[in-house]
């Protein structure tokens, strides 16, 4: 199998946003993204193309060749001979199509790891989560992936309608030898549209089957770097520039597919003999029902050489599913230290939180709001959120990353510094003077931070995470900034660059790095340039010697040392000094259980335990395994490892972690403190499964996930217990109280941020993914209160990350929404809230 038609329509529709001519550059782009533009149906019915002939009618030989170089190369040869530029109408199309067909091919070899990729998203999710059983993760992801899309989005763009340039085809196979019947080609493109259909109008219904087994499939189908949504996208986008002078010179010698720029066999073909549209059907309704269902709405014909599908739009699908996400309420757990969140009384606390409908807009407590956006499509503004005093003024000033975002040609607000996309947004003043607001991010007067003109690819992921630092130790906050796609390609060995931008008392932040820090530069630091190193995509800035001055931590949990040891991860230390540079790091921490797949430094935080008089130095290993009791076997339990630092400032570690053995927990994903007179630490799993919801629906011949999958846990630590160390529930010493999440899935604790007397917690895949925020009061008598912000659109993820700026009546409260679409597809919002 491979991606589904939903997941390769998603690439496409990313990659055609992102295919725009950069500055100074020859005007192909844009004359074939207008083709694009002009010819949807052509296109759509591309990308899927390619898996028409797997398990269907003996054709898997003919589908087979249409995922590889020599088939486009046949079909660019076709147009050129057949129709000349200026194109026709009929040329035009075929081109359109032929650029689905690239697409295609591009996604399906991330999706696959194929070419010799070692850490692609198929491969990383079999082994960190199946124990190595690749059937499983194609079941999970193949055809779960198409699922998640329709859960993640209402998929409006994709059309009723295909257009399939049968004549040409035919032509083309003939070029490549192969002898393809047309009956048996038409029969069996249109058993793909109807996938397409189904997904689209009921593949909402079947997303917790698939999504329950895997957290993957709904944490990192987005983001994930060799094989989730943008890395496909950004790779099509490249792939499409090279046909673009293939089409323009002829000349084939660049190439585009990853096979030419690895080593190593192809792994094989792309696909078994099933195709990802016949597993879709089978998954909605078994024994053809759908199949005869659907094609009784759908209209096909052919006329003039072209095969036309479209959906009868006067006919409905019957809809067997009604699963809407929404759990019946929200449960917790109590624990003996309750005195230290008593009410008035000092009572324990109860932790019924709010239902869907009972969730209060976040507007009655911050009357003050403002939503910044931007029309740049998919340019995932609010990927990063970080506050600073950068002047050295005492207040403090917002930076906010969009890896993807770019800017219209010419556009006076934005110096573009050379071809790369992504920015950072820096607002010294949020302008909150009225009660409700929104503007164009670019017209609140930013400094905007670009990528140099040392970036060379288009991708670099600029703001892939930030960081606040005081890297010079003057008193003045600095910017560090993780690019985590830079690199001489998008899946090579060595990706990641980290720039710091100093902070200047009075005036600000450079406009252009201070200090730079490549993978290849780190690699050879460290004395491991044989290591695959991707850095940039987690960054942490930190007092971890405990001198007053924010250190650099460098999380790398994609770090892999050996063949051997994939993704086992590490963690390198800058500490903060006047003339510090980015060069050899003070410490380079390792994982001491060193597992593969544990992603060591996906998360890093630091606290100074007075009743320890020590400063320790936590890390999170979300995807270490763990034997469940119950279940027997290894899952995705988490652990966090504690580091002692000692007066050289290098941590070392100690006799303290924390795990469980609870399936797909994933502890470590999150850790935040909540500094005060006295410390406590916030351990976040938005994974974690709550099993006190009642258990969940599920259409026959599937199996009900359990109600609570990747609900999410909140734990509250005192890390002043440690000092008299005891036996506490579940192996978490400290453990004062754990807020469970209440929705499959919810990731009720994706975002952690706290104010001197309140917690707030990020929930961005409740309400189908619409996104919501709670509030936790150490003074609480009930439970955590839940709010929501009904103008950051539907699908938005609100809650993805929040940042509290300020104390008091001075207080604001930033939140993201990085899928919100009310702007520009999956643009992106943040939420800008004051008292």
């Amino acid at each position: 199998m491979g991606c589904g038609p939903a997941v390769h329509n998603e690439v496409a529709e990313r990659a055609r946003c992102f295919f725009t001519s950069p500055e100074n550059s020859t005007g192909w782009v844009s004359e074939y993204r207008d083709i694009l533009d002009r010819h949807p149906a052509f296109l759509q019915a591309g990308v899927v193309f390619p898996d028409w002939g797997y398990g269907c009618l003996s054709m898997d030989e003919p589908a087979e060749a249409a995922h590889w170089s020599p088939f486009l190369r046949h079909g660019v040869d076709y147009v050129l001979s057949h129709y000349p530029k200026p194109y026709s109408e009929r040329g035009e199309q075929l081109v359109a199509f032929l650029f689905g067909i690239g697409s295609h091919q591009v996604a399906d070899e991330q999706w696959h790891s194929l070419s010799g990729l070692r850490d692609g998203i198929m491969k990383t999710l079999a082994k960190s989560t199946f124990n190595g059983e690749y059937s499983r993760a194609h079941d999970a992801l193949d055809v779960g992936g198409d699922f998640a899309m329709a859960h993640m989005s209402d998929l409006r763009y994709i059309l009723d309608k295909w257009s399939v340039p049968m004549d040409d085809v035919m032509e083309i196979y003939r070029a490549m030898g192969l002898a393809v019947p047309r009956w048996k080609s038409n029969l069996c493109v249109r058993r793909q549209f109807y996938a397409m259909e189904a997904v689209k109008r009921f593949g909402r219904g079947l997303f917790p089957s698939y999504a329950s087994r895997a957290p993957m499939l709904t944490e990192r189908l987005d983001d994930y770097y060799v094989g989730g949504l943008y890395a496909m996208a950004t790779s099509t986008c490249d792939c499409w520039g090279v046909m673009a002078e293939w089409f323009e010179t002829g000349d084939f010698r660049r190439q585009c597919l990853i096979r030419r720029h690895h080593s190593g066999k192809d792994n094989g073909s792309m696909h078994g003999h099933m195709s990802a549209a016949q597993s879709i059907i089978d998954s909605m309704w078994p024994n053809g029902l759908l199949e005869s269902t659907i094609s009784d709405t759908v209209f096909v014909d052919e006329y003039d050489g072209i095969l036309s599908i479209s959906l009868n739009a006067q006919s409905l699908f019957p809809d067997p599913f009604s699963y809407t996400g929404t759990d019946p309420k929200r449960l917790g757990r109590r624990h003996g230290r309750q005195h230290v969140f008593g009410g008035p009384s000092g009572g324990s606390i109860g932790r019924e939180a709010n239902a869907t409908d009972s969730c209060l807009p976040l507007s009655t407590l911050y009357p003050r709001t403002k939503q910044l956006y931007t029309t740049s499509a998919y340019s995932g503004l609010g990927t990063a959120v970080v506050t600073g005093d950068f002047a050295g003024r005492g207040r403090s000033s917002i930076a906010i990353s969009a890896p993807y975002f770019k800017a219209r040609p010419g556009d006076p607000r934005v110096r573009s510094r050379g071809p790369s996309a992504g920015a950072v947004f820096v607002l010294e003043d949020p302008g909150l003077e009225y009660a409700e607001s929104q503007q164009d991010i670019l017209d609140a007067d930013p400094l905007v931070l670009v990528p140099d003109g040392t970036f060379k690819t288009q991708f670099p992921l600029f703001g892939s995470s930030l960081a606040v630092v005081d890297f010079n130790a003057d008193g003045v906050d600095d910017l560090a900034v993780g690019s985590s796609g830079y690199g001489a390609t998008a899946t090579g060995p060595m990706l990641g660059r980290v720039d710091v931008y100093l902070g200047h008392r009075g005036r600000g932040l450079s406009e252009a790095p201070d200090f730079t820090l490549t993978a290849e530069e780190l690699a050879q630091y460290t004395g491991s340039p044989w290591s695959r190193q991707r850095i940039g995509g987690f960054l942490f800035g930190e007092d971890v010697n405990n001198d007053g001055f924010a250190d650099l931590l460098i999380g790398a949990p994609y770090q892999s040392d050996y063949t051997f040891q994939t993704h086992t991860g590490r963690v390198y230390g800058y500490l903060s000094r006047p003339g510090g540079r980015l060069r050899e790091p003070d410490f380079s921490l390792e994982s001491p259980g060193k597992r593969q797949f544990e992603w060591f430094g996906l998360s890093a935080r630091a606290v100074f335990v007075d009743e320890l008089q020590t400063s320790l130095l936590l890390v999170g290993a979300p995807g270490h395994g763990a034997r469940d009791p119950v279940a027997g076997n290894h899952t995705l339990a988490g652990k966090i490892y504690v580091f002692a630092v000692g007066d050289s400032g290098v941590p070392a570690p100690v006799d303290l972690e924390f795990t469980t053995t609870k399936d797909k927990t994933q502890l470590g994903s999150h850790i935040h403190v909540w500094r005060g007179a006295s410390p406590l630490i916030l351990f976040g799993s938005p994974s974690e499964h709550n099993s006190e919801l009642m258990p969940g629906w599920s259409p026959d011949g599937q199996p009900p996930p359990e109600r609570g999958w990747q609900a999410g846990e909140v734990r509250v630590i005192d890390p002043g217990l440690w000092a008299t160390p005891k036996e506490e529930e579940e192996g978490v010493a400290g453990l004062l109280n754990t807020l469970c999440g209440a929705q499959s899935p919810g990731h009720f604790g994706r975002a952690l941020a706290t104010t001197e007397s309140d917690v707030w917690i990020g929930e961005p895949f409740s309400s189908m993914e619409s996104g919501r925020v709670y509030r936790w009061r150490r003074d609480f008598v009930q439970g955590p209160q839940c709010f929501s912000m009904p103008n950051a659109g539907d699908q938005s993820r609100l809650g993805q990350i929040i940042r509290v700026v300020g104390n008091g009546d001075r207080e604001l409260l930033v939140v993201t929404a990085p899928h919100d679409s009310q702007f520009s597809r999956m643009s992106g919002s943040v939420l800008l809230l004051e008292k």
